[in-house]
């Protein structure tokens, strides 16, 4: 359920940050994928000027969902087995796996990522409540199985 509300916010910051309508964001921004709108800010962000607090929560932001979209697909689009550590979720199409353990150690991290995208929103501004911030939290630990995908945090 995070998982959702999570790329749902991300919508709605690349929708903030071209300034649409709900009704233009249906047909232009809610129709991408989670990498696409990603894609699509973080393009947005080389040619628009963005505070520091929203340029910082972007950036971990895109590096951080690096990691949780591999654990998303494959925990939504895995099949259950039984492997040689335990039960896993084979992901076939990709010809991954991971196991439960794997899926329940990114909860601070899943957690990390919806304030990230928190942080974003506001820093882009509210309508109803312009100047209100969401500080972005520490990051958390990274399970040793993301550290590939996921690059060490800028300092």
């Amino acid at each position: 359920m995070r998982w959702s509300h999570i790329e749902h916010m991300i919508g709605n910051c690349l929708k903030a940050l071209l300034d649409l309508s709900m009704e233009d964001a249906v047909v232009m921004v809610f129709s991408l994928s989670t990498e696409q709108r990603l894609q699509r800010l973080s393009q947005l962000a080389k040619t628009k000027t963005l505070n520091t607090e929203a340029e910082k929560a972007l950036s971990e932001l895109v590096d951080i969902m690096k990691g949780l979209q591999i654990v998303r697909n494959d925990t939504i689009h895995g099949i259950m087995a039984e492997g040689s550590s335990g039960q896993i979720l084979h992901n076939r199409s990709k010809q991954r796996q991971i196991t439960k353990e794997q899926v329940f150690s990114c909860e601070e991290l899943t957690n990390y990522a919806a304030h990230a995208v928190l942080s974003l929103r506001y820093a882009l501004g509210l309508k109803d409540s312009p100047g209100d911030r969401h500080p972005l939290p520490e990051r958390p630990e990274i399970p040793a199985f993301l550290q590939k995908s996921i690059p060490s945090r800028k300092k």
